[in-house]
């Protein structure tokens, strides 16, 4: 009766130690569960404006991408950082990099960084705007791949060009010298003008010029000529070998009169405008072509003086004077040289 109390005991042992052992096992896999429960957590991973919902144990950022199998270029973006810690509910946000130029300063800078309005691309880079510069697109304007940005120096400066102004020209009457000549008197001098500029460059190359103002530097000294009054004396042999001395010769329209009332009407008394004794030897000229009191040769009569006028006698016209009708009548109107004689 003693062993068989024995044996009982020794076949209940090992049952007791098998619930023992599964009910351990059990609770470690429930605290397992547990675990990775506490520590699971849903992401949003986005790419480029994708969003990517991700369940996740990663304890970093950086663990969480690799684990969802996402890589990363040396140069794209992420937010918040790699070594940030996971939290329920984030976000991250994966900006990849593109590849474009930058045209600045005569070079053609390659750049990579993630698509950044225009302003931080180049602020990333350490390019800085003067305040005249310009873009070729607007700050604002998102980069892309294969761009090429170019930046446009723009410089403004004052210019001064100077220019030679011409002597103005005066004349004066000389009568020691022959009419019809010149002589310089005063030869003058250039004078300077300055005019300002406002130059606009573009990459070292203007692209626009303003005037601004003027201003004499120097003024011009007026050159002076003197122009000869002294009438030009000629020779000539007329009628039976005479020889004159005469300033000019004028082919004219040729009448005669005589002082009577036949041909000077009425009221004629014998005597010329300027007061002399109409006879042989008197012309009647007009006196914008002929002054009165010039002495004068005419071609076929003689010697004369323009000592007369007439209602009829205009610009190219003479009246030579005969003592009776009958020779102004034999005169008749013809074309004749008058020389002006020389005083």
């Amino acid at each position: 009766m003693k062993t068989t109390k024995i044996s009982a005991l020794k076949s209940a042992q090992p049952s007791r130690l098998g619930n023992y052992l599964t009910n351990t096992l059990v609770g470690l896999v429930f605290f397992l569960l547990l675990l990775y429960a506490l520590q699971l957590k849903t992401i949003t991973i986005t790419v480029d404006g994708a969003q990517l919902p991700v369940k996740t144990t990663a304890s970093t950022i950086e663990r969480a991408l690799a684990k969802a199998g996402i890589p990363l270029g040396p140069d794209d973006e992420v937010h918040p950082e790699l070594t940030a810690r996971v939290k329920e509910g984030m976000g991250i946000t994966i900006r990849r990099a593109v590849s474009f130029s930058i045209l600045v300063d005569g070079e053609e800078v390659p750049v990579r960084m993630p698509p950044v309005p225009v302003g931080e691309a180049l602020a990333r880079t350490g390019i800085e705007l003067g305040e005249g510069d310009r873009l070729s697109l607007s700050p604002a304007t998102v980069i892309w791949e294969g761009l090429r940005l170019s930046v446009i120096r723009v410089a403004t400066e004052t210019v001064t060009e100077e220019r030679e102004i011409e002597p103005k020209v005066g004349y004066i009457n000389d009568p020691n010298l022959d009419k019809g000549k010149q002589r310089v008197v005063n030869p003058g001098e250039p004078g300077i003008l300055a005019v300002d500029y406002s130059v606009v460059y573009e990459d070292g190359i203007e692209v626009s010029r303003t005037p601004l103002g003027e201003r004499v530097v120097k003024p011009a000294v007026k050159k002076i000529i003197a122009q000869g009054t002294r009438p030009v004396v000629y020779t000539a042999t007329v009628g039976r070998g005479k020889i004159i001395r005469y300033t000019d010769v004028l082919t004219m329209e040729a009448t005669a009169y005589e002082p009577g009332p036949q041909s000077c009407g009425i009221y004629a008394d014998g005597y010329t405008y300027t007061g002399k004794k109409a006879t042989y030897g008197i012309a009647a000229v007009d006196p914008k072509v002929i002054p009165l009191g010039t002495k004068l040769y005419v071609e076929g009569y003689g010697f004369a003086a323009a000592e007369d006028i007439g209602s009829e006698i205009k610009e190219n016209r003479i009246d030579v004077c005969y003592d009776t009708v009958r020779e102004a009548l034999l005169w008749g109107r013809k074309k004749v040289k008058v020389y002006i004689l020389a005083p």
